[in-house]
């Protein structure tokens, strides 16, 4: 919060109450936004994720590919699949599995389903940027406090839709995210699906 208070610059702690409510609230239109996925909370951050159920995909070769909740996944503790919720499930040895960026690819031993299909995956996974917002890359963290203002000067003044007034040569803006903001936050954008890979 004090990275956003210096962005303010503000002095006074009256407001942090408030500050700390639009933190989240930016944090979690950030995560949003990046996932186009309404239900993404902490998507950037690092930690070990157990029993996640996604759609894999089971290429022509027979392997599996899913892509778990967070943009990077660093290692993968248990893997397994089956056809749909009623049917037998099998594991797949955690050994025989590959992790690079989003996506996770199993090589399972039995090729159980017919291929190329989905199948439900349950995975269990360590994953994120970081374990806290000071481990986080420092250009994200730039770009969520640089919200938290725009959210915080749009609270504070009870401004528009839109500011300025053309007639009066004064720069009119809408409250859109900046552009600076969108343009910065394309190498965090998820090209995967959040439900599905495509």
């Amino acid at each position: 919060m004090q990275r956003v208070k210096d962005e303010l610059h503000a002095k006074a702690d009256a407001d942090d109450a408030l500050l700390a409510l639009l933190v989240t609230a930016a944090s979690r239109a950030f995560d949003r936004k990046c996932t186009g996925a309404p239900d993404a909370v902490d998507y950037f951050k690092l930690e070990a994720v157990a029993g996640e159920v996604l759609t894999g995909q089971i290429d022509a070769d027979g392997n599996i590919i899913c892509a778990p909740h967070k943009p990077i996944i660093t290692a993968v503790t248990s893997f397994s699949y089956r056809k749909n919720p009623v049917e037998t499930s099998y594991t797949v040895d955690a050994l025989r599995t590959w992790a690079n960026g989003p996506l996770v690819r199993a090589y399972p031993t039995d090729y159980a389903l017919r291929q190329p299909s989905k199948c439900q995956v349950v995975i269990s996974y360590t994953g994120g940027l970081g374990a806290t917002v000071a481990d986080l890359p420092p250009d994200l963290i730039e770009l969520v406090t640089l919200l938290t203002a725009r959210y915080y000067r749009e609270a504070e003044g009870s401004l528009g839709d839109t500011i300025g007034v053309a007639e009066l040569s004064t720069m009119v803006y809408t409250k859109a995210w900046p552009i600076r903001l969108v343009e910065q936050m394309q190498p965090f954008i998820r090209h995967v699906g959040w439900r599905y890979l495509s």
